[in-house]
C-alpha cells in the first residue's frame, strides 16, 4: 500500500524535488522488504525492530519532502516579488 504524494512524486532527473523524492521510493522499498521479511523469517522481534526503523525513515524522508517543498515555494514567491 503505497501512499499518494501531493504533488506527485517526480521521475524527472531535473527537477528540484527528484533527490527527495528518489529518497522517498527507496524508504518505501525498504519497509516493503521489511515487512516481507518478517513474513518469512521467525524472528519476530528483529522484524518489528527492522520495519519501526524502515516507517521512521520513511517518515523522515516525507518531512524532508515537505521542507524541500516550502523552500522551493519560498524561492519562487521570492522571485515573483523582487
Amino acid at each position: 500500500m503505497t501512499k499518494s504524494y501531493e504533488p506527485p512524486l517526480t521521475t524527472n532527473p531535473h527537477s528540484p524535488l527528484y533527490r527527495v523524492d528518489k529518497g522517498i521510493r527507496a524508504a518505501q522499498q525498504r519497509l516493503d522488504a521489511a515487512i516481507d521479511a518478517k513474513r518469512h523469517h521467525t524472528s519476530q522481534n528483529l522484524a518489528h525492530e527492522v520495519i519501526g526503523e524502515a516507517r521512521e525513515g520513511l517518515k523522515k524522508c516525507e518531512q524532508l519532502r515537505v521542507l524541500k517543498i516550502k523552500e522551493l515555494a519560498q524561492k519562487a514567491a521570492a522571485g515573483a516579488a523582487g
